[in-house]
């Protein structure tokens, strides 16, 4: 049940929604720059069943209405930051779906802050967004959460790299030439080793030469330096003398912005909730990040099994354990599922999205989340050749295409702000 659905069963709550859409100009003229779904062509509209584009809140209200006070907060005074973490598998590692939110979210606020954290997936020979570039020197071996024993520590990411070469370098450059631009003026490298910290230098250089050099966190957990200036590039340069073992976990190009969305997406192609399981540094990264609102797109994969070898409750459960991260990390924190898509498994519609579907409104109401229902949106079952046939999807039927991405997420980001602006009290 929407929303909205759920607060016009008696007079008394007609009357509390009456008030609160005679306030909306309120939020309204907040999030007058959020980008709003429009109608496409005749095609891509006629793909879209827009009346089941609006979040469902099974359960309570109490998280989503702390977290849009916080957004109002942040809309209104211009200080302060929030946090998104997104997490699935190979829709997310292609970063189309999560970029097209980032840039949403820094529309609405009219800036943008951290880019989130990024890794240099073309060590592991692999795709990842083109809306950044990184590149490397230094031999390098790759580990993801895939295999049952990934071989090295994984965390946020889900990927991990070392090297024992001497020098290796990373250079990370933010600006492809398109809009929003994200820039850094600190940044954290997310690293282990077994040599002694006081062994290893890790330095940033800018484009013109400059030199920083970084210090170790106290934790163990990386390197760290700020009081840069604000810069689109930069190149991580890791001295290692000893030729011990390096681990790259991340890089984290970070902004001092106040007033800022900052939006972190994680994906690993055919990661599942056990892939997520086994990054066994995701509890300290996420403590670290303690995310306000996390968008959980893990399902597509648990379920391509078939009928009879998916099993809901051990999915729910799975799932119950990445959440209790997160709200340990954040005892705050949204949680917003979204489902899975319809998708063909062995040439028939794969039926066990229905079931995916039911496992999260059912974790939404115990965990006072909410549940972006992509399924019901597309269609329903089946509705994946007709997004085929409109250039929506890939042969697979699985994956979207680029434009059929970018049509998912604004339809989700304009669900979140509609909800936002309609239930101003």
């Amino acid at each position: 049940m929407t929303r909205n659905a759920t607060r016009i069963f008696t007079d008394a709550l007609m009357i509390l929604a009456a008030a609160s859409i005679a306030m909306a100009g309120n939020r309204a003229a907040l999030a007058k720059n959020a980008p709003r779904y429009e109608e496409r062509d005749s095609l891509t509209t006629s793909c879209v069943d827009i009346e089941k584009n609006a979040l469902i809140f099974p359960g309570s209200f109490k998280y989503i209405d702390k977290f849009e006070q916080r957004l109002e907060s942040l809309l209104r005074n211009r200080k302060g930051r929030i946090t998104v973490w997104h997490v699935g598998g190979s829709h997310v590692q292609a970063d189309i779906l999560s970029h097209r939110l980032r840039c949403n979210f820094a529309r609405l606020t009219g800036t943008t802050g951290t880019r989130g954290m990024l890794f240099p997936f073309s060590m592991a020979k692999t795709n990842y967004g083109s809306d950044h570039r990184l590149s490397f020197t230094g031999v390098w071996s790759t580990a993801r959460n895939i295999p049952a024993e990934p071989g090295l520590p994984l965390g946020i990411t889900g990927i991990s790299a070392s090297t024992n070469d001497h020098y290796a370098t990373v250079t990370v450059n933010l600006d492809n030439g398109r809009s929003p631009k994200w820039k850094m003026d600190a940044v954290r490298v997310v690293c282990e080793s077994k040599a002694p910290a006081d062994s290893i230098t890790i330095t940033v250089t800018d484009d013109m030469g400059h030199e920083w050099t970084m210090e170790p966190e106290n934790d163990g957990s990386g390197y760290f330096v700020d009081r840069l200036p604000s810069m689109s590039s930069a190149t991580i340069v890791v001295n290692n003398p000893t030729g011990a073992q390096f681990i790259l976990r991340g890089i984290e190009p970070l902004s001092s912005k106040e007033g800022t969305i900052n939006y972190y997406s994680s994906g690993i192609n055919g990661a599942s909730t056990l892939s997520w399981l086994r990054c066994e540094r995701l509890d300290g990264d996420l403590m670290r990040l303690k995310p306000d609102l996390v968008i959980l797109g893990i399902g597509i994969n648990d379920a391509a099994i078939p009928y009879d070898k998916f099993d809901p409750e051990k999915f729910q459960s799975r799932y119950r354990r990445i959440l209790d991260k997160v709200r340990k990390a954040n005892p705050n924190a949204m949680m917003l599922f979204i489902t899975n898509n319809d998708s063909y498994l062995k040439g028939q519609p794969n039926t066990n999205a229905v079931r995916v579907r039911d496992a999260f409104v059912g974790l939404a109401k115990e965990y006072g989340g909410c549940v972006w229902d992509c399924f019901g949106v597309m269609g329903g079952m089946g509705s994946s050749t007709q997004w085929r046939n409109a250039d929506l999807m890939a042969k697979d039927r699985i994956h979207f295409t680029r434009k059929g991405y970018e049509l998912c997420a604004d339809l989700m980001f304009d669900a979140l702000i509609s909800d936002f602006i309609e239930n101003d009290e």
